[in-house]
């Protein structure tokens, strides 16, 4: 693939502990440019230890929905034993990411001190990168909080403001899976699935270029 030589900035979506699929996307994308990821690297996925640091250790992301259950919830599931609906519930993939931090608690205490400080958005340029979708609250986006983890194009709240169709800005967003990425006219929603057998998707900022990649087997639940 060619890239060309301006610095290029790659937005990647839900990688829920999917390790060898996001280093297998790394190795396509330019080693040079910036890489930002839009949250929920753990859960779900046998790998989350490994991922956050991989990711927090070399690059950019907003916080996701499941980094704040992990934040809220792990250190009593692996230090006192103290289930949560996180930790029982599949749906949630809070096991897994207990089990991939069981003997590695030094390395948890670290992690966890770095998840209060992931900003809940980033922008860059004309583009808002939110983990859930997050144009609605673009003009409160420095008040709102679990709004922008948790928010969904196809579940309008209470509390949306007027007019979001037609903000100048662009949301580049996750947490919601979609079958490819959806392209909407100030908005393009980026998981694609990966954990579920679906795939993992970067898109470059200023061509929209997509790069997506299958789940690779060895990440397979």
């Amino acid at each position: 693939m060619h890239f060309g030589t301006k610095m290029e900035i790659w937005v990647i979506g839900d990688v829920h502990g999917s390790l060898f699929t996001l280093e297998r996307l790394l190795q396509r994308l330019p080693s040079q440019g910036r890489i930002i990821f839009l949250g929920d690297l753990v859960d779900k996925g046998r790998y989350s230890r490994e991922v956050f640091e991989l990711v927090t250790d070399s690059y950019e992301t907003v916080m996701g929905n499941h980094e704040y259950l992990m934040f809220n919830y792990i250190r009593d599931a692996l230090f006192r034993g103290e289930e949560s609906v996180w930790s029982t519930d599949p749906r949630y993939g809070g096991r897994e990411t207990i089990d991939s931090y069981r003997g590695h608690e030094e390395t948890l205490l670290r992690h966890l001190e770095l998840i209060p400080t992931l900003p809940k958005y980033l922008e860059v340029g004309e583009f808002y990168l939110t983990h859930g979708f997050g144009l609605p609250y673009y003009r409160r986006r420095r008040e709102v909080g679990i709004e922008l983890l948790t928010n969904r194009l196809e579940e309008p709240r209470e509390g949306w403001e007027e007019g979001w169709e037609s903000y100048s800005v662009t949301n580049i967003f996750g947490h919601t899976v979609y079958p490819e990425p959806l392209w909407g006219p100030n908005y393009i929603g980026i998981d694609t699935g990966c954990i579920y057998g679906g795939r993992l998707t970067a898109i470059e900022l200023g061509s929209r270029r997509i790069v997506s990649l299958p789940l690779d087997g060895r990440d397979r639940r």
